[in-house]
């Protein structure tokens, strides 16, 4: 039993140290790391908020390292040091909890990489709720598929609850991700996104404006009935710093006029 719980514990830390590592290179700020007995989660305010190639490469750092931790077992394999039946586990272990993260569960690896595939064909704020939505209806199908299978019931009860806690959590500080997004937004380089112009007319609000803002694209804003171009960032910084919560486009513009 010791030698069981010190090889799942190796695992699941190997596994979070992977998106550690990853994530301190492309100087994230980490919160902290909660170890649980089937998983780990690493807490950070940067998800979302960074390019998509730095959210992909720290999420997939996790899974890679199962792959290195299954050529360290062959090679243990060939030698004394371990019991076979204690290899076998940590093998059988290890496969386990690589399938487990690819589940499209958030905030599970799956979870975060089914959520940008979203963010790639959808704006932010959509993305983020079709992603809990997803989320929500798989580990419904989840649950029916080890009940109708009758597999380990009291683990699968623990890690429903935690997931199904994990979502709703995640689904009552939807409307704070957002924000936190548009915020960051104005202090973002303009030359690291792709360009993709939005059109609408002088009447939309700005909060409405902002619903279609997706990541890792500059928004420049064309305001078809005035002929007037303006960017994402005059309209966020009229929204925030000024405080026009309620303003539409032509407030914008006849602000710019003065």
């Amino acid at each position: 039993m010791f030698y069981h719980i010190l090889i799942i514990f190796i695992i699941v830390t190997w596994h979070e140290l992977g998106h550690f590592f990853m994530a301190k290179s492309f100087n994230w700020e980490i919160r902290r790391i909660t170890l649980w007995i089937f998983g780990g989660v690493m807490e950070t305010d940067e998800h979302l908020n960074k390019p998509l190639n730095e959210q992909f490469l720290v999420t997939i750092a996790g899974p890679v390292q199962h792959l290195l931790i299954f050529l360290i077992i062959l090679l243990l394999k060939q030698t004394t040091l371990l019991l076979p039946e204690h290899l076998a586990f940590a093998y059988q272990y290890n496969l386990l909890i690589l399938f487990f993260n690819f589940l499209p569960i958030w905030p599970l690896d799956g979870g975060k990489l089914l959520s940008f595939i979203f963010h790639i064909v959808s704006p932010f704020k959509r993305a983020h709720q079709y992603t809990l939505i997803f989320s929500f209806m798989s580990i419904f199908i989840f649950l029916i598929c080890m009940i109708k299978w009758s597999q380990a019931l009291v683990n699968v009860a623990v890690l429903i609850t935690f997931l199904f806690w994990e979502n709703k959590l995640e689904w009552k500080r939807r409307l704070y991700v957002y924000q936190r997004f548009l915020l960051a937004r104005m202090n973002q380089h303009i030359k690291e996104k792709k360009m993709q112009p939005l059109l609408f007319l002088s009447h939309v609000k700005l909060k409405s404006v902002f619903e279609h803002f997706y990541l890792n694209k500059f928004h420049p804003i064309l305001i078809r009935d005035k002929q007037i171009i303006t960017s994402e960032l005059d309209c966020l910084n009229y929204y925030f710093n000024q405080g026009q919560y309620h303003a539409t486009l032509s407030d914008l513009t006849q602000q710019t006029k003065k």
